[in-house]
This record gives C-alpha cells, structure tokens and sequence, in this order.
C-alpha cells in the first residue's frame, strides 16, 4: 500500500508539474469535482487539512482557474467551491496513460476478482479515515 500511495503521489507530482499545481493542489481539486459543491469547511472536514492552509490551497486552485468560489444559496455569506468543467478535459488528457494501464489490469480480472479488490480499496480507505481521526482526537 505504502508503495502504491507513493507511486500515485509520483503520478500527481508530474500532473502537476505540467499545470503548476502542487500533488495536494491536485488531490483538493479532485475532492471538489467529484463531491462538489463544497464548502471550505466541508472540505477541511473532509481532509483534515487546517483551514488556514486549507485557504492557500483554494486561492492557488481559483487563481490557475481550477475552481470557482460561489455563493452558497442557502446563506449568501458563505462560498462553496466549484470545479471549473472547461478544465475537465485537460486533466482527463494528463491521466490517460495511467487510466489505459488501469483498464488493461482490470480487463486481465474477473469480476470477482475486481469485486474483492473494490472491497479492499473501500475498506483500507476507511481504515485510512478512521486512523486518521483517532490520530487527530488524541492531539
């Protein structure tokens, strides 16, 4: 697991070298386009990245044109983070090797095989959480 973790912050490195963007830049991008919109407190929560670095990385994302900061329409005083659609397609473009490999892998499986696997990455990703939470209440 540790070398798979690595290896994938190598992948959002090289990502984000080409659109000057750090690999935790990348990961809060990602965050906010798949679960989005969200608050800046949603995605601290979600995170546990400390809100005042939390805001480094939103103003970085807003000003590369990554996201949007938009009224919350429930209380106009808050923002919610949006990701800019138009951007899609050039990450899309920057993953495509590593998604032809994934393909290739999972073509080679079956589905019970992809099945267990699915099982796995959703259980280690909540043992993740949860260790990361017993970690922060022990502070």
């Amino acid at each position: 697991m540790r070398d798979l973790i690595a290896r994938l912050h190598q992948l959002n490195d090289a990502v984000g070298s080409r659109i000057d963007l750090k690999a935790g830049d990348i990961e809060i991008l990602d965050l906010v386009a798949r679960h989005g919109p969200l608050s800046p407190s949603e995605v601290s929560v979600s995170t546990g990245i400390h809100p005042a670095t939390l805001t480094g990385v939103i103003d970085r994302l807003e000003r590369a044109g990554w996201v949007d900061r938009v009224p919350d329409p429930e209380d106009r005083r808050r923002v919610r983070l949006e990701a800019r659609r138009e951007r899609g397609a050039e990450m899309v473009r920057l993953y495509a090797p590593m998604n032809r490999s994934l393909t290739e892998i999972c073509a080679a499986l079956s589905a019970d095989q992809l099945e267990v696997i699915r099982d796995f990455l959703r259980d280690a990703a909540a043992a993740g959480v949860d260790a990361a939470a017993g970690l922060r209440g022990a502070d």
